[in-house]
């Protein structure tokens, strides 16, 4: 490898783990406000629901690209739980418990993953 092809993947590896470490920032602030809503939820607030589901949606998607797997499927799996809802109707109490369960779940998988970024090397 040339010693600017090498430059270009140090650099490349470099933005990913910024880009790694602004997704898990920005998540574990999300994770809150998913929080709330089933809060809301539980409240009786339906329009919580949306909300939920479009933040689970946002870190399936940027979470697989990143490469973090089991956090894109545990917002996969509280996306999937969202769906079924009728629009307008907040979610059964079994529903309400999965949902909860899920970001539970979650929370345990940004930690560990906020956790080892920390302890990375350049981060």
């Amino acid at each position: 490898m040339t010693e600017a092809r090498e430059d270009q993947v140090v650099a490349a590896r470099a933005r990913m783990a910024e880009l790694a470490a602004k997704f898990l920032e920005r998540s574990l602030r999300e994770l809150a406000v998913m929080r709330d809503g089933l809060a809301r939820l539980h409240a009786g607030e339906s329009a919580a629901l949306g909300e939920v589901r479009d933040l689970a949606h946002r870190m399936c998607g940027t979470g697989a690209t990143l490469g973090f797997e089991a956090l894109g499927d545990g917002a996969a799996r509280i996306e999937r739980l969202a769906e079924p809802c009728p629009a307008g109707s907040p979610p059964d109490a079994a529903a309400l418990t999965q949902l909860g369960a899920g970001i539970e779940a979650l929370a345990v998988e940004l930690a560990r993953l906020a956790a080892a970024n920390k302890r990375a090397p350049g981060t």
